[in-house]
């Protein structure tokens, strides 16, 4: 590889790393290449794409971004995942695909700025969707709106019982 070529991937490691809302860490040292082509389209699926890297150009990546913590995940075989939409969708990704092929091994990640361990990144793939999360919310928002309609509605009720009995007890004894 040419230096112009060098230069260019030291570039583009580092704005992915900067640009993206996440990015994960991974060897993947044994894995196929159509092992690795199916991770790549089903991470598109989301918004993120993987790079297999070089890892001293990486390392001189992580020195021109000020992001030295990440040199730790540099070694091996080293994959990194670009999260440009969803990190939780990525990350439930790659922990499903863990689950069939346990030769890819998570180092660590960013998000934002903050530096994550493996188990971090693991974690995050158990966090629920947006979607559920949101459910969850508007649920517990209307539970006490809800009960406060049931106590609201609970002395009417009883008044129409109330007033139905008496309506009953005048009709038996006209009859």
């Amino acid at each position: 590889m040419d230096r112009q070529a060098k230069i260019e991937k030291v570039r583009r490691i580092g704005e992915g790393l900067e640009k993206s809302e996440a990015s994960f860490i991974f060897n993947y040292h044994g894995l196929k290449v159509t092992e690795l082509t199916e991770l790549r389209k089903m991470l598109r699926g989301v918004g993120a794409r993987f790079y297999v890297v070089k890892n001293n150009l990486a390392h001189r990546a992580i020195e021109r971004i000020g992001l030295d913590d990440l040199n730790q995940f540099f070694s091996g075989g080293t994959g990194i995942i670009f999260v440009e939409k969803d990190p939780l969708a990525s990350a439930k990704i790659v922990k499903g695909f863990i689950l069939d092929h346990p030769n890819l091994v998570i180092k660590g990640g960013v998000l934002g700025r903050d530096i994550l361990k493996g188990d971090e990144v693991r974690r995050l793939g158990d966090i629920p969707s947006r979607e559920v999360l949101l459910s969850w919310l508007l649920t517990g928002m209307q539970s006490p709106v809800r009960r406060l309609l049931g106590i609201l509605n609970s002395p009417l009720s009883n008044l129409m019982g109330l007033l139905n009995s008496i309506l009953l007890e005048k009709k038996k004894k006209e009859t």
